[in-house]
């Protein structure tokens, strides 16, 4: 079976909705936060400036797919010049580090590996402060992503070919990716196990749509472990963006800088710019990606979810 048609943006917004209610719960403080943004147009070389730190998505920002966004190496010699330094934080729990920066780098995108910041890195550490560390689970993605990402998948993973657990014995679900998902092994496990008990489901890359080349997008495991939970009884887990845990990570990995000082660069407003501004850190949409159609009615629309960015640039290629 192949994957379901990409719904229109109306109907992903009970998605959208259900991300905020996670993110915010019912602080108050952090709903404000998510909706103050000013959405000020501006130049990216203007906006960077402000900033000591520079988080960067990658689809959509960086990249569409195998094509590079017109401007973004340019941009990155930039930041390296004025000194200003970046990391690349993303849902990416398919690929290794090492992978995702050799792909980016044959599109003219030049990363260092400690530039890079994954929702994967965050897998094994996250599932052991939750206490899942020795029970089976089911991993939904690429069966190669395992290898850099699923936490000891030759005795934990119920659908690793060497497995010994019966199919419905998975206690929890990580979403990495929904590439053999539909139709296949992976849907068939879940499906069985969910049978038997409540399975929380860990969304590792919670992105519901990605942008292609052609502009046309399709749906990615947020979306899948989305429409999952509504059907059973799955209670959904953050750990990629927008939740906190990855960026923590990032945080992290840059040494801890006053929040007030990182900017994160996205496409997404439900991810990127949710998380991000939940997180304290300064947010700027980029129209390259997901939300570039809705230019025209961007404003209503960021209003009507209650995400609104601090910044909006056409896209984050450099202009003197």
């Amino acid at each position: 079976m192949s994957k379901p048609p990409v719904p229109d943006h109306g109907c992903l917004e009970k998605h959208i909705v259900h991300y905020r209610q996670m993110v915010c719960g019912h602080s108050v403080a952090l709903d404000e936060r998510v909706r103050r943004g000013m959405m000020q147009r501006v130049a990216f070389s203007e906006v960077v400036r402000r900033y000591s730190w520079i988080w960067f998505d990658a689809y959509g920002v960086l990249n569409r797919g195998t094509e590079p966004v017109p401007g973004a190496g340019e941009t990155l010699r930039q930041l390296r010049r004025a000194g200003i330094p970046f990391r690349l934080v993303s849902n990416n729990a398919s690929h290794a580090p090492e992978e995702i920066r050799a792909n980016l780098a044959a599109m003219g995108i030049v990363l260092d590996l400690d530039d890079i910041v994954t929702s994967g890195q965050v897998v094994g550490d996250h599932v052991r402060e939750l206490g899942y560390d020795t029970r089976p689970y089911l991993w939904v993605g690429a069966h190669d992503s395992a290898r850099h990402y699923a936490p000891n998948p030759h005795v934990l993973m119920v659908n690793h070919p060497g497995s010994t657990w019966r199919e419905d014995a998975a206690e929890f679900v990580l979403f990495s990716g929904n590439q053999e998902y539909y139709g296949g092994v992976q849907e068939r496990i879940l499906l069985a196990s969910g049978r038997v008990r409540s399975l929380p489901l860990l969304l590792v890359n919670a992105d519901l749509v990605a942008p292609e080349p052609s502009g046309e997008t399709h749906l990615v495991a947020g979306f899948t472990a989305c429409t999952a939970s509504e059907a059973g009884r799955h209670p959904l887990v953050g750990v990629g963006k927008p939740f906190r845990p990855v960026f923590d990570l990032a945080w992290k990995r840059c040494g801890y800088p006053p929040l007030d000082r990182v900017l994160m660069v996205g496409d997404a407003l439900e991810t990127d710019i949710l998380g991000a501004a939940a997180f304290g850190v300064g947010t700027c949409l980029t129209l390259t990606g997901l939300y570039g159609p809705m230019e025209a009615i961007l404003e209503p629309v960021c209003f009507r979810m209650g995400i609104q960015p601090d910044y909006v640039v056409g896209s984050i290629a450099w202009k003197a």
